[in-house]
């Protein structure tokens, strides 16, 4: 049971920003880049790519980097990881020695290191938390501000002064010619740093459905939790 909660809590870690916002609280869920507003029409154009960039419709994938500074214990942590996506919340996340599956209706959490792979169903799973939320939920539904343009890449920015809100500030580096997120930061309340790198990032790629299912290893332990 230990175990299995440390393992949920990294998962969390890896959208983290999703799950608020919650994860980034991110990716998907229902609304589209209509937030994404900004003060000026500069950055109208580059919301439009965006928002086809995307879409929970458009295949996305992309390798990216995670690093986390706890600024309590004045501690970083950094990870590497790769992220597929496609419609209908199917996806393919590595992160380490850890991989996360889905094909739409069931989710694989498979841990190399403890050896052990956990199945559900995909609607048991608190959907905040899902890599499909990441770049659409909360970019999307929060009103960024442009900061500045540098060398071809955009800055924006929102803040919140909420109570209520777990980031007080997220900033996303979009390139301008293509609309791609190359960087994006989180600050908590807490004064914790999430910033995740984005490089090799691909949309609309024809993915093959084998991508999105899961093959357990020999000997590995297996918990489904669908009985």
């Amino acid at each position: 049971m230990i175990q299995k909660v440390l393992s949920d809590n990294r998962m969390n870690l890896l959208f983290q920003p999703y799950k608020m916002l919650s994860l980034i609280p991110i990716i998907i869920i229902g609304a589209s880049l209509i937030g994404f507003a900004d003060s000026t029409d500069s950055i109208s154009p580059l919301l439009s790519i965006l928002r086809k960039n995307y879409s929970p419709e458009t295949p996305l994938s992309a390798k990216f980097s995670q690093t986390i500074y706890w600024s309590v214990r004045e501690k970083e942590e950094k990870r590497k990881g790769r992220i597929i996506l496609a419609p209908g919340d199917r996806f393919r996340v590595t992160l380490d020695k850890e991989t996360f599956v889905s094909n739409g209706e069931t989710f694989w959490q498979y841990s190399a290191g403890t050896n052990q792979v956990v199945v559900k169903r995909l609607a048991d799973v608190d959907r905040s938390t899902l890599p499909s939320q990441i770049f659409t939920r909360y970019i999307a539904a929060y009103p960024f501000r442009e900061q500045g343009r540098k060398k071809g890449v955009a800055q924006i920015a929102w803040k919140s002064d909420s109570v209520d809100a777990p980031y007080t500030t997220i900033q996303l580096w979009v390139r301008e010619v293509d609309g791609r997120i190359t960087r994006c930061v989180l600050i908590d309340r807490n004064d914790n740093t999430f910033t995740y790198a984005f490089t090799a990032m691909v949309f609309g790629k024809n993915l093959p459905k084998e991508m999105f299912e899961f093959d357990v290893p020999k000997n590995v332990r297996i918990v489904d939790m669908r009985k």
